[in-house]
């Protein structure tokens, strides 16, 4: 059961493991997202589906040091680095948001 496909709304999960939000803090300065998260990402690629962590979509409201933000379009540009590293894989990605 665990390793067969989900269908979840318009998607169809490879398998039913889910990587649940987990806030890293490992952002760069400015809550830019960096390699560390692509790698920490690409480790949990294989997952059904990957729930980022807590992240910033606005300016002023950091909960934590170091949360990435998806507020500019610097930002939106290095989660793209996070999320195509991992495409090869089939990698699913969500927030709390709209899937990326």
């Amino acid at each position: 059961m665990l390793f067969n496909p989900l269908p979840v709304g318009s998607l169809t999960l490879p398998n039913r493991i889910l990587l649940a939000p987990l806030t890293r803090a490992r952002a760069d300065a400015g809550h830019m997202p960096n390699a560390l998260m692509a790698e920490y990402y690409s480790q949990r690629a294989t997952g059904g589906l990957l729930i980022s962590e807590c992240t910033m979509v606005a300016p002023g409201t950091s909960a934590f040091v170091n949360e990435p933000g998806i507020y500019n379009d610097a930002q939106i540009a290095a989660w793209r680095q996070v999320t195509t590293r991992n495409c090869a894989t089939a990698a699913r990605y969500g927030c709390p948001g709209p899937l990326i």
